[in-house]
């Protein structure tokens, strides 16, 4: 009997070594799921954060080219008016060296004083005006 109550209690002491490697490999087994989850948490937060991000660059890339188209347009609309501007320069160049028409008899100079025909010099009223000379 006493090898009996050996075997018994050698079974017993196998079985309680089995519950706590079996305890074990179930708490290994938690630990390592919850490595899991977390992994797959950070991975899910990951991609939510670069999908924000890739948005984000995508509307501030959006904004930049439509600053950038408009800039383009004020350029060339500035680039517009400052050909009309030396184009009008060159018209109005042409026009003032231009000479006179022929059939002009009488030019107006402006350097030097303009005699009246009744003799007056410059500045001097005409008789008709009172303390005239």
């Amino acid at each position: 009997m006493l090898e009996y109550e050996r075997q018994a209690e050698e079974r017993a002491k196998e079985q309680d070594r089995m519950q706590e490697e079996r305890d074990r490999m179930a708490l290994e087994l938690s630990n390592i799921r919850k490595e899991q989850d977390r992994i797959a948490q950070e991975e899910y937060e990951m991609r939510q954060y670069y999908e924000a991000e890739a948005l984000r660059h995508a509307e501030e890339k959006r904004l930049h080219e439509e600053e950038v188209r408009r800039h383009q347009e004020r350029v060339r609309e500035h680039e517009r008016r400052i050909r009309d501007h030396e184009a009008s320069s060159e018209a109005f160049a042409k026009v003032i060296a231009m000479p006179a028409k022929m059939g002009r008899v009488r030019q107006t100079s402006f350097t030097s004083p303009v005699r009246a025909p009744n003799g007056n010099g410059n500045g001097s009223p005409p008789p008709s005006f009172p303390n005239g000379n």
